[in-house]
């Protein structure tokens, strides 16, 4: 299943939507999916890049249709062994002979629906799996070549190259499985053409074995120095030459296996924590929106006092993994208000002192709720110290400056901003200059200094007053 998963498949259509969809149903099955929208940028792709095993290509496009397009790519030595599956909206009866002669594996209806079709094209991974490897033979000596040509053929597909003009020509355009080179060549010896084969795209780490009738230990040592995986020595032993080869492209095999699924496994890990990101995101939300809904009048402060936390914590330049996480915990600032009487908070009349003091239980209230979420160890920093104040007159724990954390000193401005500029249950929204004027008159004394002056920034750069509603202007 990893080697299925490891294809590249390049969609050929005009249609956006079709290909959007024909991404999607791929890349659900694993697959690299590339797309293009003509039939030139078709031949293009195929042409200066490698690593397409399979060509979805639509027929009825503009200009270069899908015949055309596929007459083209057969014309082109280069490319003319694409695996090609035709796309159509309409009958595919009257493109039989055409396909036939161009070497069409298949028809594909649009839109992609079905699991048929994902089986058809798996079908076809599964008979290139099955297929043999392709063992390219580099040696300046014609007999030697029909030897190892007779040698292989029942088990391996064999390409032989006469010179390094041919060897280095054939594995431009291909990649062999694995390559047997001869160590004495005229023009370029072994050494010099292996290095110059490790410079070809994707040739890097093509396995490679000597073929050489030398047996001192200087050159078996420098066969190894120079990244070769073996040597064969001539006269060829034909039981001890398949088995070397067996037992390398083997090797090879397992190692593309191993590597396809590790990048499944992390790919499918790292869908995972996106997901469990995205649920535990819908989560604080929720409890923040049941958190607002028992106060009627300040519905949504938590999303707000969440973004403008993170808007002062951009312009302070904190890194992004600060802004991610003051966000969840301003989200949660309040959330000890679930444990205070709904009639306390929405009261129209000023708060008797015993109210008050309840009012102030919330921050502990909310560290209580929050101190075991172990996942994130500073959740419960916001709910406990958002308002403690700069001159240390706040409460619950009286802190000062530099003393109370800076996530709660950034909350508190934000928290502050918001419910000076939503409507209460006791007044209705303060004037944007008023708002200004407030924030100026707590620099150093309620408001950390320095995140003060970054919201009265902001308050400065919306003249229309616009950010206040519910943050969509951040």
């Amino acid at each position: 299943m990893a080697l299925l998963q490891s294809k590249t498949i390049l969609i050929a259509d005009d249609d956006q939507m079709s290909r959007k969809l024909a991404e999607f149903v791929l890349k659900k099955d694993g697959y690299n999916v590339l797309s293009v929208e003509s039939g030139e940028a078709c031949i293009d792709y195929l042409k200066n890049r490698s690593g397409v095993d399979l060509v979805l290509l639509d027929i009825e496009m503009p200009q270069l249709n899908g015949i055309e397009t596929l007459e083209m790519i057969r014309a082109d030595k280069s490319i003319a062994h694409t695996k090609v599956f035709f796309l159509t909206a309409n009958e595919f009866s009257k493109y039989e002979e055409p396909s036939k002669r161009l070497g069409v594996l298949d028809f594909i209806s649009k839109p992609m629906f079905g699991p048929e079709i994902q089986e058809r094209i798996k079908a076809v991974f599964a008979n290139d799996t099955a297929a043999k490897d392709t063992v390219l033979v580099i040696d300046d000596d014609r007999m030697n070549l029909k030897f190892a040509e007779h040698m292989l053929s029942p088990t391996y597909n064999v390409v032989t190259a006469l010179s390094y003009k041919d060897a280095l020509d054939y594995l431009s355009k291909e990649l062999p499985s694995l390559v047997l080179l001869d160590l004495h060549m005229p023009g370029m010896n072994g050494f010099e053409l292996l290095a110059e084969i490790r410079k070809i795209r994707n040739c890097h780490d093509l396995p490679v074995i000597f073929l050489t009738a030398d047996s001192d230990r200087e050159t078996e040592i420098r066969v190894f120095r120079e990244g070769a995986l073996d040597y064969i020595q001539k006269p060829f032993v034909p039981e001890v030459v398949l088995e070397r080869i067996k037992r390398i492209l083997t090797l090879r095999k397992l190692q593309t296996s191993l590597e396809s699924e590790v990048e499944r496994r992390t790919a499918e890990l790292e869908e995972s924590r996106r997901k469990l990101e995205i649920l535990s995101l819908q989560v604080v939300k929720t409890l923040a929106s049941a958190i607002d809904a028992k106060d009627r009048y300040t519905n949504g402060h938590s999303s707000r006092v969440a973004k403008y936390s993170k808007e002062i914590s951009l312009r302070a330049g904190k890194p992004i993994e600060f802004q991610d996480e003051i966000y969840f915990v301003a989200l949660l600032h309040d959330i000890g208000k679930i444990g205070i009487p709904d009639h306390i908070l929405n009261k129209n009349s000023k708060l008797t002192d015993d109210e008050y003091e309840t009012i102030k239980q919330h921050p502990s209230i909310g560290v209580e709720i929050l101190k075991n979420i172990t996942e994130m160890p500073n959740i419960e920093i916001g709910a406990h110290y958002h308002h403690e104040r700069f001159d240390g007159k706040g409460y619950p724990e009286g802190l000062a400056g530099y003393e109370i954390p800076e996530v709660a000193r950034i909350i508190a401005v934000a928290d502050a901003y918001d419910a000076m500029t939503s409507r209460r249950s006791y007044r209705a929204a303060l004037p944007q200059n008023v708002v200004r004027d407030e924030i100026v008159k707590g620099k150093g004394l309620q408001f950390d200094p320095d995140f003060a002056d970054i919201m009265l920034t902001m308050i400065d750069e919306d003249p229309r007053y616009e950010m206040r509603d519910d943050g969509q202007a951040l």
